[in-house]
């Protein structure tokens, strides 16, 4: 049996989709008049305007971009900006980039996931942002500590020979991270994988 109340839903529904495709209708309809001559643009132009200020759509339009653009301010993090990240250290040059490049001798293409800096002995490292040591660790190009910064920023640091901060602790932008040999390894993360720090470097 059908209530009172799920007999008027239904007929708002049913109303809805009749405006619905009453709108469809005029928006086809005004399409091929506007295309077939003067003589059917000056009869549908007023029928559009009327639509458009009479049934509030241009104003719901105008508040629908207005919430959007409001709901991306209050989402965005500046942190997750590139650009309010900050370069980690001087360095003399970029010795690879980030991106697909040929190997040496070989017609394949590999993937270089960050970006290799030539840096003088003994350079010290910021991190590009503040965060947290998640997780430390080394290898036979030296050591590599990675911060996350939030729920999907991270940054990797390889090719250090000292590490001056602990697994767990918070660091800021003025934290010094550690000590370069003559290499700096630097990659960017979120939750898709590697991204482009390039634009840090240009």
């Amino acid at each position: 049996m059908i209530n009172k109340d799920s007999r008027g839903d239904f007929t708002m529904l049913k109303s809805f989709k009749l405006r619905l495709l009453l709108v469809i209708f005029l928006v086809a309809f005004a399409g091929l008049a506007l295309q077939s001559g003067n003589t059917s643009r000056d009869l549908v132009e007023p029928v559009i305007k009327y639509i458009l200020t009479d049934y509030g759509v241009e104003q719901r339009i105008a508040d629908w971009v207005q919430n959007w653009r409001q709901s991306i301010s209050e989402t965005s993090v500046p942190a997750e900006s590139k650009s309010a990240m900050q370069i980690p250290c001087e360095y003399i040059s970029v010795e690879r980039s980030y991106g697909w490049q040929g190997k040496q001798n070989e017609k394949q293409e590999e993937f270089f996931p960050g970006v290799s800096l030539k840096v003088k002995d003994n350079t010290l490292v910021k991190p590009v942002l503040e965060g947290r040591v998640m997780e430390l660790s080394s290898n036979e190009d030296g050591r590599t500590l990675l911060i996350k910064h939030n729920e999907d920023l991270f940054s990797l640091y390889g090719g250090l020979k000292e590490i001056l901060v602990e697994e767990g602790s918070t660091v800021t932008a003025n934290h010094i991270l550690g000590k370069t040999g003559e290499h700096l390894y630097i990659e960017i993360r979120n939750r898709e994988g590697p991204q482009n720090p390039q634009q840090l470097f240009e």
